[in-house]
């Protein structure tokens, strides 16, 4: 009898946690929140429409999941602000009394509890300033100056499996939010009872060294936790490409939760299993809240069996359905270009371009047919190295070689949809080769691609290769199509130069002395 019982509670345990130490695999799942007009409630109304919403997802969850990552900035904000436990108290808000029964963290830590799983969500916090992390770094900002005395941060928030907080990482590159920046980046990871160490940042983050590229290369780190509120950009920086790239070229499990507006064209998520793909991922051409689920290989079993092939649950739209998705535009303008011939018939193009001493090849055979009767993308080769604006909020570097579509053979075209274009050529080969920069680490190179359904291709279909080089600063890379495509909207190399990345202070400066001008302009304005 008590051998039947012992059995039992053996059985009850396995079902909760569906992965150990010794699993090949664990159980993933990311959440795409839709977030929409917010300007006739509250603060306090969205917050708890929101957490319904959270709660109500991870209430009917799958219950073998291991782990469930939520979206950056769809719960709370900083005026519902939430105070956390710091993760070296061991504290569980669902068994502390000092946290209110309605306090979000509470809610959260309950339902990891409940469920046994796993639970990573994005939320603006605030704590009493200077925390300990100023006074750690000597962060030499004033607080007396702070009418609340307090600070607020985009903070990632992590919960065991019993509600407990266990990690917590703070935004360090941001992207227009009025939270304080951490005065040096943190590279936080954190440990699961399945033997899988996580790194965990949040969206903006992706495009930087510090943390992002550093937690990969420095920090032993094989699977990435990655909440994002992303702004799609043509050609390059889509989301779903983007994320799929970047675990690519990393090799990492990749955990991507997007929130969800096409209006203002955030959406994407997905799983990544490193140089293997999607496991899943959605571009979303419509609003919608949605739990995305994969058994995770995790990186080692990759490593040890190359054979592993995953199942690619993508779901694709028609270029029609994904017109309601905005999108930007990266500056391509200083880009070289050499467009294509798109006369009917067979073409071959080898050209080497070049950026000072950066170069490429790129070697094309394609096929046209009816260019005379339908109206239709031109192609071009693109290459450029230098800097660039992420929409003013801070300038970097990039490395691109690749070819791209345009509208017409005006380059203000290129990189623009345009759903009334088809796609007639027919690219039977594609080769770019590129002996690139890698000097002092301050480089990351990733395969690029992306059709009219705003899609990456899978890894199949194309081959990337990295070889060093005699030259200890440089790297050959080669992308390689692996069979016939059409609808491209570019294919290649993307990559960034962290050595020309600058402080984004002086932009900061700029916009305000901009809207100290608008300012007086507009009371001159009254005043006249």
């Amino acid at each position: 009898m008590y051998l039947l019982k012992f059995l039992l509670l053996i059985l009850i345990k396995a079902s909760l946690q569906a992965s150990t130490p010794l699993s090949a695999t664990y159980e993933a799942g990311v959440v795409e929140i839709h977030f929409g007009n917010r300007a006739n409630k509250s603060s306090n109304e969205i917050l708890n429409e929101q957490l319904d919403l959270y709660l109500n997802i991870m209430e009917n969850a799958p219950s073998n999941l291991d782990i469930i990552v939520f979206p950056e900035s769809t719960l709370n904000s900083m005026a519902t602000a939430s105070e956390i436990p710091e993760p070296e108290d061991n504290i569980s808000p669902c068994d502390d009394d000092k946290y209110k029964v309605e306090d979000l963290i509470k809610q959260i830590s309950c339902s990891a509890n409940k469920h046994k799983r796993y639970v990573v969500i994005n939320i603006t916090t605030k704590t009493k300033c200077p925390d300990a992390d100023m006074i750690a770094n000597k962060d030499p900002r004033k607080c007396e100056a702070r009418e609340d005395g307090l600070s607020y941060y985009n903070t990632n928030v992590v919960f065991d499996r019993n509600g407990t907080v266990i990690s917590r990482y703070r935004k360090f590159n941001l992207f227009g939010e009025k939270v304080d920046k951490p005065y040096k980046p943190s590279m936080v990871t954190f440990d699961t009872d399945f033997g899988v160490k996580f790194g965990h940042f949040i969206c903006f983050d992706l495009m930087f060294r510090y943390p992002a590229v550093d937690l990969v290369r420095n920090h032993n780190v094989t699977d990435i936790i990655f909440p994002t509120m992303w702004f799609s950009e043509l050609p390059y920086l889509s989301a779903v490409q983007v994320q799929q790239n970047w675990a690519f070229s990393n090799n990492v499990n990749f955990l991507a939760a997007g929130a969800n507006n096409v209006a203002i064209g955030s959406t994407g998520s997905g799983i990544y299993g490193g140089k293997k793909g999607a496991y899943v991922a959605d571009m979303a051409a419509t609003s919608k809240s949605h739990l995305y689920t994969a058994t995770v290989y995790k990186i080692k079993n990759f490593q040890q069996n190359d054979n592993i092939i995953i199942q690619h649950d993508v779901k694709k739209y028609t270029k029609d359905e994904m017109k309601n998705l905005y999108l930007k535009r990266d500056q391509l303008d200083v880009y070289q270009f050499k467009f294509l011939n798109d006369s009917n018939g067979d073409h071959s193009y080898d050209e080497k371009l070049c950026e000072s001493e950066t170069c490429c090849n790129i070697k094309v055979n394609y096929t046209v047919t009816y260019s005379d009767r339908i109206p239709h993308y031109q192609y071009t080769l693109a290459f450029y190295h230098g800097k660039r604006t992420f929409d003013g909020f801070a300038n970097g570097g990039s490395v691109v070689c690749t070819i791209l579509a345009c509208q017409s053979t005006n380059i203000s075209t290129c990189g623009v949809r345009n759903e009334e274009l088809d796609s007639i050529h027919i690219w039977s080969s594609i080769e770019i080769d590129a002996e690139l920069p890698t000097k002092d680490d301050q480089f990351l190179y990733l395969p690029t691609s992306l059709d009219t359904s705003i899609l990456p291709l899978q890894p199949e279909f194309f081959e990337y290769e990295t070889k060093e080089t005699a030259a200890s600063d440089t790297i050959k890379i080669t992308m390689k199509l692996n069979s016939h495509a059409d609808s491209l909207i570019t294919f290649g190399i993307y990559g960034r130069d962290f050595n020309l990345d600058e402080n984004s202070g002086s932009i900061h400066k700029i916009s305000i002395i901009l809207m100290l001008i608008l300012l007086l302009f507009a009371f001159l304005t009254v005043s006249i």
